[in-house]
């Protein structure tokens, strides 16, 4: 756990090294680089203390460290997951998903659906170095969207707010893109002083000097960190990390708009809510922030609400999508269909140790 201390300025840490002479000079580096440079100076995510957040407890941590030591010595199998210290954070619909055979993974402390296992069926994934039980459901999930329409939980994302007198000229000088205009979004990525990424995030702006910010939700403490370490002095700028305070859903597939416009007064037509729009709707009697945007490349809405209304919507959408065969989707389908329109994450094809051009 190596890295500069949250909330604590002047505060570093340089710990949990399980083999401490043969790792102690690369810490040592990386260390020495941040504090005079301000940067370690390689891509050091793996020890970075700020890959745990505050869910990170004492109890969290023994349950986690036990599991890991005692499997110290054992095969890692692909798309393994590790049962200690879980459910911790769930969202208002885990119990909805869980009765749809939901195979759960865990992300920053968050349960997310991988992918929902066939009726009848124990939602377990085989572990494997070959092709494991996942594969035709994933599959299934992947075409579902491609040709009807698929629905899926969104709140594994991180999201941010940021106003404030200056906001804008403050974000502006912190991202590569020039900023949307209200009602807009742009995605954008954020680059250090020797060119190398360090963000890469959708911004939607909601007012002249008012914004939500969405990203990598493994990075929840890591960008924060980048954000008010640039922050100006003794500015009116409010930086705010929303974390489960705001949930999200998406549904995506050439029948989205159909199974949306069922349930809004808004016009949903592309001329009337184009690609890229962010605006405040109501979906039945639900207020949501509406994104006319999706991760899987197809024509499909993110919906973001108060954490409230998850269930109502998802009770509600879910009803306006049977006549269009609407099918439940998971993250792996969710990363397969990204890669097939080759769009970027952080931490995999976007990393610090690569510039715009590079990645």
């Amino acid at each position: 756990l190596v890295g500069p201390i949250k909330g604590m300025r002047g505060m570093w840490s340089a710990c949990a090294v399980m083999a401490g002479l043969s790792q102690g000079g690369g810490v040592g580096l990386s260390l020495a680089n941040w504090m005079v440079h301000g940067d370690p100076g390689a891509d050091i995510w793996a020890m970075d203390v700020a890959r745990y957040g505050d869910y990170a407890t004492l109890a969290y941590t023994n349950s986690k460290v036990r599991e890991n030591y005692s499997r110290r010595f054992r095969i890692t199998f692909p798309n393994e997951e590790l049962a200690a210290a879980r459910p911790l954070h769930t969202t208002p619909i885990y119990d909805r998903l869980t009765d749809h055979n939901a195979v759960w993974g865990a992300g920053f402390g968050l349960e997310h659906p991988l992918w929902f296992q066939d009726k009848g069926l124990e939602p377990k994934e085989d572990i494997t170095f070959y092709r494991s039980n996942a594969f035709k459901n994933v599959g299934e999930e992947s075409r579902a969207v491609r040709e009807r329409v698929g629905f899926s939980e969104a709140s594994n994302f991180a999201k941010y707010k940021v106003s404030g007198e200056g906001s804008a000229a403050w974000l502006q000088r912190l991202f590569t893109n020039s900023l949307p205009k209200i009602g807009r979004t742009v995605l954008t990525g954020m680059l250090n002083p020797q060119g190398k990424i360090v963000g890469e995030f959708s911004i939607s702006r909601i007012g002249e000097e008012e914004f939500f910010l969405f990203g990598s939700q493994a990075a929840e403490v890591h960008h924060p960190r980048w954000f008010l370490a640039h922050l100006p002095e003794n500015s009116k700028i409010r930086f705010e990390t929303l974390s489960l305070s705001m949930v999200g859903l998406t549904v995506a597939g050439p029948r989205s708009r159909d199974v949306l416009q069922k349930l809004t007064d808004t016009s949903l037509a592309t001329k009337d809510f184009p690609f890229m729009s962010f605006r405040k709707v109501n979906i039945g009697m639900a207020p949501v922030w509406l994104s006319r945007m999706t991760y899987t490349g197809d024509l499909g809405y993110e919906m973001w609400m108060a954490p409230e209304y998850q269930r109502y919507l998802f009770d509600l959408i879910w009803d306006a999508g049977r006549e269009f065969d609407m099918r439940l989707f998971g993250f792996r389908a969710l990363i397969t269909m990204r890669l097939e329109k080759n769009f970027g994450t952080w931490f995999r094809e976007y990393r610090p140790i690569y510039t715009p051009l590079e990645a």
